[in-house]
């Protein structure tokens, strides 16, 4: 999902030219969903993404998913535990996606044109126990609280959402160090649902493991 309101994230792509990491180090690290880590170490001060909403060198982006992993595993989340994600293109969508990553969390991200309804039933299918999302969508995401009782974790990025605590505030205080048990995470996609229901496709977590051409691709 991206937002529609003119707002652009681009990331820098990783070529031979500027690293050089080994296939097996590549392998190796993509296999525990530890990537862009390998990258924050060669490419510490170079920049991953920039937006309007705030740029993100690769150090930070990787200190950010380090700090979201504990911030979610003092809430009780664990490695097969459920996240899910509704947000526009902010550098926080990255930050979550690669915390899910090397946490060993199901991840599904959320379109934001749904409804409440449409909403609460993916966040309800995937089992998610946290809901991270976009202070641009409050209003649907309010409503959707109380369509989704089993959620225990829910923070608000960029701003206020009712019954929401905010992201920044759980990420502060945590290191950014990078994790010491990183395991390989896996995204669940949802179909359209143009026959019914949408129906939630579990990507196979070895996805990640190749060779990257960019660490982040924005739509």
């Amino acid at each position: 999902p991206r937002a529609d309101h003119g707002d652009q994230m681009t990331t820098t792509s990783v070529t031979e030219q500027t690293v050089a990491p080994s296939d097996e180090a590549r392998t190796q690290a993509g296999e525990k969903g530890m990537l862009l880590a390998l990258y924050a170490r060669v490419l510490p001060d170079a920049p991953a993404i920039i937006s309007e909403f705030g740029n993100r060198t690769f150090r930070e982006l990787n200190q950010n998913a380090n700090r979201l992993v504990r911030a979610l595993r003092e809430r009780g989340l664990r490695a097969g535990d459920s996240v899910a994600l509704l947000c526009g293109n902010r550098p926080e969508f990255g930050e979550v996606i690669y915390a899910c990553l090397r946490a060993g969390f199901r991840n599904t991200p959320v379109n934001w044109h749904l409804t409440a309804d449409e909403s609460a039933y993916i966040i309800n299918d995937c089992g998610a126990k946290a809901l991270i999302a976009d202070a641009d969508f409050a209003d649907i995401m309010a409503a959707t609280v109380p369509l989704t009782p089993k959620l225990t974790v829910r923070l608000a990025i960029g701003g206020e959402i009712a019954g929401f605590s905010r992201y920044a505030d759980a990420l502060a205080g945590h290191s950014g160090d990078d994790i010491e048990d990183p395991s390989l995470g896996t995204r669940i996609l949802y179909t359209s649902g143009t026959t019914g229901r949408p129906k939630g496709v579990v990507r196979p977590a070895t996805f990640v493991a190749a060779r990257p051409a960019s660490l982040t691709a924005a739509g």
